[in-house]
């Protein structure tokens, strides 16, 4: 562990340690700095953004008077009068809002103008923070931002500005990844959906695909080729197998979804229940070691809804020996990339080859 001894002045410590070691640095962000404005990562003033951005990060980049985007039409609209507009300008739009529980509130609706404001000049692009002022959602917009590095509330103050292999990349190129990135920490209609808010659709495994897939982070594919992705395949359209109505804190599954374990309860903190955190390639750590003993023993919890202690402990254990193998594996190959780099072989494709 030269790396954070000799970079970053920090000692280094031994492989079984437990401690996560991440690009070099602690793991120790744990989400905007208090008082701080957005995105106060060192490299922000380098990061390059595309008109769409404003999307996935509304109240940096759309809700500012000074970037706001024009809007032709003037005035201040109550709720009557916006469904009546956009009934026939957005109509998708109407028919999911009107099936919400937001209209059917009592003893009156929540309505357009209670999340974007009334003002058709300054109108509001609704962000987590929206959903979580006190008389709304607050207590689940707490819990949400009470994780750490790897958490939902972190994903994109963090990985896209705090630090530099976003930056460097084109503005398209960081795009993808800024998509997904940007959701959970930035927009709770990433898992509740716009404009139905419906919290049965939320409970569904099927959510979290949006962002946990792909060759980096195959979590989808691992959870839909293990048994409890299958179980949860063949099942999921009989609702006295999965009756996605109830609250999670009510829920009695024949196997666990990916909100039963991580949003256990319905607990927004999706690290509350979680393993130890590691991105492999950047980040690894011991998982079995001693540090993460009451982690690991809160794990176990979990699984003996369904599992004996031991079988749950010992699966458990099978898997910090593979994680631990993958991640030696993964630094010998970058290891025998910067020893090419370094004798001048470097280049991926050279010319005298086909």
């Amino acid at each position: 562990h030269w790396v954070p001894h000799e970079v970053y002045g920090m000692p280094g410590d031994p492989d079984n340690s437990g401690k996560v070691f991440f690009s070099g640095l602690y793991a120790k962000y744990m989400g905007y700095p208090e008082g701080a404005p957005p995105y106060p990562g060192k490299y922000s003033r380098f990061w390059r953004t595309l008109p769409a951005y404003r999307y996935y990060l509304p109240d940096f980049m759309y809700n500012r008077d000074e970037i706001r985007p024009s809007n032709p039409i003037k005035g201040q609209f109550r709720l009557r009068e916006c469904l009546g507009c956009h009934s026939v300008v957005t109509p998708g739009i109407v028919r999911d809002y009107e099936k919400s529980a937001h209209a059917k509130a009592e003893p009156s609706s929540t309505g357009c103008d209670t999340c974007h404001g009334n003002n058709h000049q300054k109108l509001l692009m609704p962000s987590s923070k929206s959903c979580g002022v006190s008389d709304c959602h607050e207590e689940q917009y707490v819990l949400n931002a009470q994780g750490g590095i790897g958490s939902h509330a972190s994903c994109a103050s963090f990985a896209q500005i705090e630090c530099a292999w976003s930056i460097e990349r084109p503005p398209g190129d960081t795009a993808g990844c800024t998509f997904c990135h940007t959701s959970s920490e930035e927009r709770c209609s990433t898992c509740h959906q716009r404009h139905q808010f419906d919290p049965a659709i939320a409970r569904r495994s099927e959510q979290c695909k949006t962002c946990h897939w792909g060759k980096d982070h195959r979590d989808w594919e691992a959870y839909d080729i293990s048994v409890h992705g299958v179980v949860y395949q063949v099942n999921k359209n009989d609702p006295s197998n999965f009756d996605f109505s109830k609250k999670l804190s009510d829920a009695d599954y024949v196997g666990p979804t990916c909100q039963y374990c991580h949003l256990r309860g319905g607990h927004h903190n999706v690290q509350r229940l979680s393993t130890v955190y590691t991105s492999m390639g950047m980040s690894n750590a011991d998982r079995g070691a001693p540090l993460w003993k009451e982690k690991r023993d809160t794990w176990v919890s979990v699984c003996d809804d369904c599992h004996s202690p031991r079988f749950a402990r010992e699966n458990l254990q099978a898997m910090d020996e593979a994680c631990k193998d993958a991640g030696l594996k993964y630094t010998e190959t970058f290891k025998v990339a910067e020893n090419l780099q370094l004798d001048g072989m470097g280049e991926p494709m050279p010319k005298d080859l086909a």
